[in-house]
């Protein structure tokens, strides 16, 4: 992500624009077994390797989606553990889910969340390192408020009750911090793919700038350069052999490749494949799955709002691009600190403090996220397997809880349910629902995702080569980025050259098939992502960083402290807007996949960014709101 990006054209990849017209893997050592018992001496934000969807939060879940298991063994029935709310998945949406029900119930309301990973935050993952005595902290997942002005008067009251201030991080981000040493946006090229190891000053986002002068640098063929750059210049003429009023709906029907070869005659494989993973995290898959009004959205080149939209087109584009809103909104640990200022709000005693600078460096005691005389409790862990109603679901007053915790099942019971966890993972686990919800849920399928961090003795060859962000299409990541410069909270973002800062390198796990539609190169790049072990990731990281990074004098085996791989085999919600799916086939909302997937049934309702179809942490909570609300219908 670059130094400047902004977050402005969300919502229309959300489709308000479009409305004009178990598998074995090898173990892992997780520094203490997951089984055991949590203590006060357990602390999952420090340990490295494989994170993310870690080894023992997975393997429950494939055994009954994949396998049909159904006998777990005796069930130990806790007769007195019945609660007013269970919510199953401890994330954002979970956690604001718990949230806004004791805001109707009441404080002294029942509460037990339930998760199958062993921190609770689910995407809002923090990573921590203590770096002989200076704690280094990163984001493992959710990294930021985007756009935060236009969130729900919900999200924002959330965040104003937790003491979140935006305004905060106008002073605690440091935006000259990039300019001031020198650090820009670069393209690196890599030996095996392109025949030489470059890098190249240039960026994406702002196509145009400097555009010839860094094109004529890239190890590309003469012919590859000229059709390059004439996808950087495009202007509004793409689209002058398509009547104006036809021009939106072919920009929102034809594939964004298409467009570049039959309009602007682009047939190099090579600048395919340099155009192919810029999309990166933000779309999960390869720009070839884009249509070109989609492309236009995430900042893709080649294409300019008035072609598509004439008379119109600026008007629009000027909507989408406003500069007010930096991205700046990013806490050391991401939204991870929101995750805990709500467990800290609602669990008595777990962390000191009261603000949202305190929240950084509060020690979080997880022994005491699950006690008895706790009104909410948050069990870790702990993977469902069932939530059926006690009796026919019209009449039932209660729901009855079937999970895993220690390779022992457990069954709880509770007046409500609010499923927060994947939602294509709920027809596994509510079996009674109906079938057409069942088959709307399993269409919901999460891109695969990696955020590789990696902490850095020091940061003297990142400063000697300029290098703020680095899109890399010839590696496994294809983005490395240094971390935000924030100082909130006692925690410091890095100043000296010899401090030591992390790299955040993201892996998208795309096809290698050219144009497979989203859903199917979701599941094969999380097919992928379950074979690879950590020991596939550090040699592919010490490979990239040492070529890379080695001509300003770094040495992985030297330079590299600790690597930490989160690894999302589920990561952001299937969004609507993409040309192969069935959300822009379908004008009628009421039958889009994740408005029926999210249905009350009985006395269990759906949350989580899933039901929203769109992969931001507001949607997670105006999801959270939407299912607490339908329990007191």
């Amino acid at each position: 992500m670059s130094k400047d990006q902004q977050i402005t054209r969300r919502d229309f990849l959300n489709g308000s624009l479009l409305t004009l017209g178990s598998m074995a893997l090898p173990p892992i050592a997780l520094g203490k077994a997951i089984e055991q018992l949590i203590t006060t001496d357990y602390y999952p934000p420090i340990l490295t390797g494989m994170r993310g969807s870690h080894p023992g939060s997975f393997e429950i879940a494939h055994q009954l989606a994949w396998s049909g298991q159904s006998d777990w063994g005796k069930v130990t029935d806790t007769q007195e553990e019945i609660y007013d709310l269970v919510v199953v998945g401890a994330g954002i949406s979970g956690l604001a889910a718990a949230w806004f029900f004791r805001q109707q119930f009441g404080e002294d309301a029942r509460i037990l969340l339930l998760d199958n990973h062993d921190d609770f935050g689910g995407h809002a993952k923090r990573n921590e390192f203590n770096d002989n005595g200076q704690l280094r902290i990163c984001y493992g997942g959710s990294q930021a408020m985007e756009n935060p002005s236009a969130y729900s008067v919900v999200t924002k009251d959330l965040l104003r009750d937790l003491g979140l201030y935006l305004e905060r991080f106008e002073e605690a981000y440091d935006e000259e911090f990039f300019d001031r040493n020198g650090l820009d946006d670069m393209i690196f090229f890599d030996k095996p793919t392109y025949g030489i190891n470059r890098l190249v000053p240039y960026s994406f986002e702002d196509p145009q700038r400097n555009a010839e002068e860094a094109v004529q640098q890239m190890p590309l063929s003469s012919e590859a350069k000229k059709q390059l750059l004439r996808i950087l210049t495009a202007n509004r003429e793409t689209l002058n052999n398509v009547g104006w009023f036809d021009r939106l709906e072919y920009a929102k029907t034809t594939p964004y490749f298409l467009y570049l070869k039959d309009h602007l005659n682009i047939h190099s494989p090579q600048v395919f494949e340099l155009l192919r993973y810029i999309p990166g995290g933000d779309l999960g898959a390869g720009a070839d799955t884009l249509s070109v009004v989609e492309a236009w959205a995430l900042g893709m080149p080649g294409i300019e709002p008035r072609a598509m939209i004439p008379l119109i087109g600026d008007l629009v584009a000027n909507a989408f691009s406003s500069d007010d809103e930096p991205y700046i909104y990013h806490f050391p640990d991401g939204n991870a600190s929101i995750a805990r200022l709500l467990v800290r709000k609602m669990i008595p005693g777990v962390a000191p403090g009261n603000t949202m600078e305190d929240i950084v460096l509060a020690p979080f005691d997880y022994s005491k996220l699950d006690q008895a005389h706790s009104n909410v409790r948050l069990r870790l862990n702990s993977t469902v397997i069932n939530a059926s109603h006690a009796g026919p679901v019209e009449k039932a007053r209660q729901v009855s809880i079937t999970y895993i915790n220690n390779n022992r099942a457990y069954r709880v019971r509770t007046k409500n349910c609010v499923m927060a966890c994947y939602n294509t993972m709920i027809p596994y686990l509510v079996p009674d629902l109906p079938q057409g919800q069942k088959q709307a849920l399993k269409k919901l399928i999460k891109s695969p995702l990696v955020y590789t961090n990696v902490l850095l003795d020091n940061w003297h060859a990142i400063q000697k080569l300029g290098v703020a962000s680095a899109y890399c299409p010839g590696r496994l990541h294809t983005d490395v980025t240094i971390d935000f410069p924030i100082t909130i909270g006692g925690h410091s973002a890095f100043k000296s050259l010899n401090e030591s800062t992390y790299l955040t390198m993201t892996y998208v796990p795309v096809s290698s098939t050219y144009g497979l539609p989203p859903r199917q190169q979701y599941r094969e790049g999380r097919t992928r992502l379950l074979t690879m072990s950590f020991e596939d990731f550090e040699t592919e990281v010490k490979a990239h960083l040492g070529a890379m990074l080695g001509p300003g004098g770094f040495d992985p085996e030297k330079n590299i402290k600790a690597i930490t791989v989160n690894r999302w085999s589920h990561g952001y919600a299937y969004s609507v807007g993409n040309p192969y799916s069935l959300y822009d086939r379908e004008t009628n909302e009421e039958k889009l996949p994740h408005i029926i997937g999210r249905q009350p049934f009985g006395r269990i309702t759906i949350a989580n960014s899933d039901a929203g179809a769109n992969a931001y942490m507001d949607e997670s909570i105006d999801q959270a709101w939407r299912a607490v609300k339908e329990l007191f219908a």
